[in-house]
């Protein structure tokens, strides 16, 4: 979850010639290392969450661009390429017209549609639905668990000759034994077990400015102080080398000073933040029997309190009452 606010680079580069007054320092080196820096006190909680649909072609598909960490991947199990419901539009209205004006007499009110529904044509006429009929094939639809098995997890593989295989061997079925759908990372692709599909891909990314490109930094004093003196750091690293007097003793200044504010700016960015993460990572921690099929559940409620019946054998509701007493409530 994304807890920090985020500013540009720009606001950096200010803190550095505010702090480090006279110190110069190369505006495309400093981009740089800034990026460096971030890669270094990169965490989740400082990373921007995304999700990509990819549609999976000869068994790859291609990783986003700026992605860092995946987070999960599901499957559209009754997903269909257009490719495969593609119909030939000229060929219907043909057929249509020929039909209808053998069958009909008046057919001046029928309205060509192709294979999907769609209207061919421009046709100015208002279709009208009656809405409790819709919400009562919707409602169907969305309850059944048919659409509530459309999306499935895919697992990572966790076996070697995956890694070098593209699709299944037909004699060879205990290789793929592991789990139904999988999946691991060759270069910059994303290969699969199955030939064709669609995904959803979770994952974290660095957050950049729409207009420059570069990368955002997260408006927190550790992590601007942090970034700050490491460019300083950097720059005093570079004079060093080039035998400049007193370079190495405020390069290594910088350097401690770095290490410092990088180290509590990930300390802070891993502890609970507010009351509703505290209330989560409790109940969480209050399950008696441990829940086996989150990952299946795609982690969702996580933060939701187990029902314990039998912490309460009569069935009633214990409650408190405004007089600080508790009571019982049938």
């Amino acid at each position: 979850m994304q807890r920090f606010q985020y500013i540009t680079v720009d606001s950096i580069l200010a803190k550095y010639h505010r702090d480090f007054r006279g110190l110069g320092i190369n505006e495309a080196d400093a981009i740089e290392w800034i990026g460096e820096a971030l890669e270094a006190i990169r965490v989740s909680s400082n990373s921007e969450e995304s999700i990509a649909f990819l549609e999976v072609s000869n068994y790859q598909a291609s990783l986003p661009n700026g992605l860092h960490h995946i987070i999960q991947i599901a499957k559209n199990n009754s997903w269909v390429s257009e490719k495969e419901v593609s119909c030939n539009t000229e060929v219907i209205v043909e057929n249509l017209v020929e039909a209808c004006s053998s069958c009909c007499g008046d057919n001046s009110n029928l309205v060509p549609v192709d294979c999907q529904g769609n209207l061919i044509g421009d046709v100015e006429v208002a279709y009208y639905r009656p809405y409790f009929d819709l919400q009562y094939e919707y409602l169907q639809w969305a309850s059944s668990s048919y659409f509530q098995r459309s999306w499935t997890p895919v697992r990572l593989a966790n076996h070697t000759f995956f890694n070098t295989l593209v699709c299944k061997l037909e004699d060879s079925p205990n290789l793929y034994s592991s789990s139904k759908d999988e999946y691991t990372i060759v270069g910059d692709e994303l290969r699969f077990n199955f030939e064709k599909g669609f995904i959803a891909l979770a994952y974290l990314k660095q957050k950049v400015d729409a207009e420059t490109g570069y990368p955002m930094v997260p408006d927190d004093i550790s992590a601007r102080t942090a970034i700050t003196y490491y460019l300083a750091w950097k720059t005093k690293e570079t004079e060093c080398y080039n035998h400049r007097e007193g370079s190495c003793q405020l390069a290594e200044n910088a350097e401690a000073h770095w290490l410092k504010y990088a180290k509590q700016f990930k300390n802070k960015s891993k502890m609970p933040f507010g009351t509703d993460q505290y209330q989560n990572l409790m109940e969480q921690s209050k399950y008696l029997l441990p829940r086996q099929n989150r990952y299946y559940g795609f982690f969702g409620k996580l933060g939701t309190m187990e029902e314990r019946p039998f912490n309460n054998p009569d069935g009633r509701n214990r409650f408190r009452n405004l007089s600080g007493n508790f009571g019982y409530r049938r």
